[in-house]
C-alpha cells in the first residue's frame, strides 16, 4: 500500500509538471503572435481608420479613377479582444486566431459620404476575423512562425455576403507573381508576397457578392508600430463586375529602412454599403497578408 501511494504521487507530480509545460508554452506562443511583425495587430491597422471623418482620396487622382463619388472610413471599438485556440503536438503547433470588430453608432462604426452636397451615414459594423498559424519549436526551444493564413474578414449574418476568389500580385519587371485563392491557404515567411523597394505591382482581385455588386480598396503601407509607415487606402479600377485592378508602386509605403515587414488588405464593400442612403447596411469582405519589403540580398526578416 505503502508503495502504491509513492507511485500515486509520482504520477500526480509529472502529471502537474505536463500541465505547467503545457501552460507556458502556450504562454509563450501567444505572446509571439501578440507582438510578431507578422500577425500583431495587422488586421486591425489595415480595418480601423480611428476617426469618423470621411477624407478624399487627393490630387488629380479623382479625376482619373472610375469609382464614383464616395468617401468613407471605418473606427472599430477597441480593444478588440483575440481568442486564441493553442493545439500543441510535440514541436508542432496549430493556433486559430478568431476575433470580433464591433462599430456601433453613434460614436463607432461606418462613416460615408456619398454625395458632395450630402449628408454622412453611420453603419454598424460586425465583422468575423480569423487566421491559422503553425508554429515549430526551435533547436533553443523557442516557438517560431512556420506559415500562416490570410486573415479572413467578413460580416456576420449579413444577407449580401461578399466572396473574394483570387487576389493576384504581379512585377512585370521581374516576373515575379504571388497568388492567394482561398483563405486556408498556409504561406510559410518565404512564401509571403516579397517586393523590393523599385517594384510596381499590379494587382488582381476576383470578387462578388450576393444580390448586390462591390467596389474594392487596397490597404498597404502600415507600419507593425502605430506611427511607423504611413497608410494607404487605394480604390481599384473596375474591369468588368468581378474583376478590380490597380497598380501599387512600394515606393509610396514610405520603408526607410529593410528588410521590413507591413500589412496589406484588399477591401471589398458592397454596393449600397457605400453608395446607399441611410436605411442601407454594412457589408464587406476582406483578406489581409503581411508582405516584405527588402533587396534581393537581404535576409526574410525574423519572427519578432
Amino acid at each position: 500500500m505503502k508503495y502504491a501511494k509513492v507511485i500515486l504521487s509520482l504520477i500526480i507530480v509529472a502529471i502537474f509538471a505536463i500541465s505547467c509545460a503545457k501552460k507556458d508554452d502556450e504562454t509563450e506562443i501567444q505572446s509571439l503572435l501578440e507582438s510578431s511583425w507578422y500577425v500583431g495587430d495587422g488586421a486591425v491597422q489595415t480595418q480601423d481608420d480611428s476617426t469618423n471623418t470621411p477624407k478624399g482620396i487627393g490630387g488629380m487622382q479623382i479625376l482619373t479613377d472610375t469609382i464614383g463619388y464616395v468617401r468613407w472610413v471605418r473606427w472599430i471599438q477597441r480593444p478588440v479582444t483575440r481568442e486564441f485556440d493553442i493545439v500543441i503536438n510535440g514541436d508542432s503547433a496549430f493556433v486559430t486566431i478568431t476575433a470580433y470588430f464591433q462599430g456601433d453608432p453613434p460614436g463607432y462604426g461606418l462613416f460615408v459620404n456619398n454625395d458632395p452636397s450630402g449628408a454622412v451615414y453611420q453603419r454598424s459594423i460586425a465583422d468575423s476575423v480569423i487566421r491559422r498559424v503553425k508554429l515549430y519549436r526551435d533547436e533553443n526551444g523557442k516557438w517560431r512562425i512556420a506559415s500562416l493564413t490570410v486573415a479572413d474578414i467578413y460580416t456576420v449574418g449579413t444577407d449580401h455576403p461578399v466572396t473574394i476568389t483570387e487576389i493576384r500580385a504581379k512585377v512585370a519587371s521581374r516576373n515575379y507573381e504571388w497568388v492567394v485563392n482561398s483563405p486556408d491557404t498556409y504561406f510559410e515567411k518565404d512564401q509571403l508576397p516579397i517586393f523590393y523597394p523599385s517594384d510596381t505591382v499590379e494587382v488582381t482581385v476576383t470578387c462578388s457578392c450576393q444580390a448586390d455588386s462591390t467596389w474594392a480598396f487596397l490597404h498597404h503601407g502600415h507600419g507593425h508600430r502605430p506611427g511607423v509607415g504611413h497608410p494607404h487606402r487605394d480604390p481599384f479600377y473596375r474591369e468588368n463586375t468581378t474583376t478590380f485592378t490597380r497598380t501599387w508602386v512600394i515606393a509610396d509605403d514610405s520603408v526607410i529602412t529593410t528588410p521590413a515587414v507591413r500589412h496589406s488588405a484588399t477591401d471589398v464593400l458592397g454596393w449600397q454599403t457605400l453608395w446607399g442612403d441611410s436605411t442601407a447596411t454594412y457589408y464587406s469582405r476582406a483578406w489581409c497578408i503581411p508582405y516584405i519589403v527588402k533587396t534581393p540580398q537581404e535576409e526574410i526578416p525574423s519572427d519578432e
